[in-house]
């Protein structure tokens, strides 16, 4: 049975077989560039295998070309030329059948062109958590509704955070940071802990455990130390320190809790809506200023409201995916 690999492998061929036959008639359309972009599109790995192939035959080609010229010059010199083997024109035979001296150069030119990093993706949805471990060792918690590509390899070790909240836990080694972007902003380390969540082009940075650089747009490296906390917007970054029980607080969604130390209830309703469809709205600006503390389940929030109703004497409303809190009724 064919790995997926090699299914990738065979498809990027038989593309660049068909493209071959299709030029060499002048076939070869908008619409079916479209359609091979489409499928180039589709993921890394087709695309490195259509890059490796594609670079292959076009060497192939040049050395057919090279043959005629050769051919061409000792004719006009009327020197003798030995039989040479047949070489196939692009548009005669698919790739991966052609002479055997043409197939192993492109074998070894396949085989020679550095193999690039598969980007894995990882997605969560609203309300839930998801452990990653890498290939060189590190870890990677996922917090809500969160988006993260990632290529490992043993030369490099790199991570995309689309959007949303990632842990890392990083692997020690000194000779391959590990960088995450997010957005406009780098962070590098070399082995250490730390939480990265993006909204859009602002990016918070907390380091749990060790030191990371943080870069943004043009600004000088920011470097944050153990219980760090950076705000780093497109051009700028912001520092602040803050004390382990701090840090630990806002680590809890490690454990599906929300720690609030007096946190306005606008704020606390922000954080709820990141981790509940059902969403939390204030209708009122003096409820909303309201300041709440406590460990709650972050993907409780009809608990959360129960609590507003009955602690806080708040009038509570459900419509549809909607709990609207206001005023208690006079």
């Amino acid at each position: 049975m064919l790995t997926s690999s090699q299914i990738i492998e065979e498809r990027a061929a038989d593309w660049i077989a068909a493209r071959d036959r299709a030029l060499s008639a002048g076939e070869w359309t908008p619409a079916r560039q479209a359609e091979l972009d489409g499928w180039i599109a589709e993921s890394t790995a087709h695309r490195v295998a259509w890059l490796r192939l594609d670079a292959a035959w076009r060497q192939a080609d040049r050395l057919v070309a090279l043959k005629d010229r050769q051919a061409g010059a000792a004719a006009e010199r009327n020197e003798p030329t030995r039989p040479r083997r047949w070489l196939p024109s692009p548009g005669r035979a698919r790739w991966a059948i052609a002479v055997p001296g043409v197939f192993a150069l492109a074998l070894l030119l396949v085989l020679g062109l550095p193999r690039m990093p598969e980007a894995q993706k990882y997605q969560t949805e609203v309300g839930a958590r998801e452990v990653v471990a890498l290939k060189d060792g590190s870890r990677m918690t996922l917090n809500t509704a969160t988006r993260v590509r990632a290529e490992i390899a043993s030369e490099s070790r790199e991570v995309w955070l689309e959007g949303g909240e990632a842990y890392f836990e990083v692997a020690h080694d000194p000779a391959h940071p590990f960088i995450v972007h997010a957005g406009k902003h780098k962070i590098t380390v070399l082995g250490t802990k730390f939480t990265v969540r993006r909204q859009g082009d602002d990016v918070r940075v907390q380091v749990s455990e060790g030191r990371v650089q943080v870069a943004a747009g043009t600004a000088p490296p920011t470097v944050l130390a153990r219980n760090d906390t950076a705000i780093a917007e497109p051009e700028s970054v912001l520092v602040a320190h803050k004390t382990p029980h701090q840090i630990q607080a806002d680590l809890n969604w490690l454990q599906g809790k929300l720690v609030f130390d007096q946190l306005s209830l606008a704020d606390a309703a922000r954080e709820f809506n990141r981790y509940n469809r059902k969403q939390l709205v204030i209708d009122d600006a003096e409820v909303a200023r309201i300041e709440i503390g406590g460990v709650f389940d972050a993907n409780n929030v009809d608990a959360f409201a129960r609590l507003l109703r009955v602690g806080f004497q708040l009038e509570v409303q459900v419509r549809g995916d909607e709990i609207h809190i206001g005023r208690p009724k006079s």
